[in-house]
């Protein structure tokens, strides 16, 4: 009998490599930019509001964190300091080329999550609120990066 170990039983499964992100202070600005937007444009900030959503996105890659919380007196309200006065429901974690891919509507959370290129923590529940609401982020991102960080744009 045979004792060799099987190639596919000892293949590890790694984390797929992220490209280059972007820089940390046009990130940032985009991201501060891209939220103002979608708090002043009613269609937006109705349907943020009544998700009542509180999340936390980290960047690890570029050692940035930025909170975001709905339906508050402010309706959108955010926060890129580590601690703020609200518990988040969910935390998203990615590299910032991932998220910058997603919120231009390039890449798929889910397909990134079971590529490991996202991690998310908190209850299913949450998730399946909060999650759908951070695409209402996607088209103030891209209209901010398209006219003012044009660097951001993904291939």
């Amino acid at each position: 009998m045979d004792k060799s170990i099987s190639p596919h039983r000892t293949a590890k499964r790694t984390r797929a490599v992220s490209p280059p992100g972007p820089n940390r202070a046009e990130f940032k600005d985009a991201l501060a930019a891209a939220l103002s937007m979608a708090a002043a444009d009613e269609r937006i900030g109705l349907r943020l509001s009544a998700n009542q959503m509180r999340m936390r996105f980290e960047f690890p890659d570029i050692g940035l964190v930025l909170n975001v919380a709905s339906g508050g007196a402010d309706d959108l309200a955010w926060s890129f300091d580590e601690q703020v006065d609200w518990v988040p429901q969910i935390v998203l974690q990615m590299d910032s080329a991932i998220a910058n891919r997603y919120l231009q509507g390039r890449m798929s959370l889910a397909i990134a999550i079971a590529h490991g290129q996202a991690r998310i923590r908190g209850g299913s529940r949450a998730a399946l609120f909060c999650l759908p609401a951070t695409r209402l982020l996607c088209e103030p991102y891209r209209r901010v990066i398209s006219s003012a960080y044009p660097s951001l744009v993904a291939a």
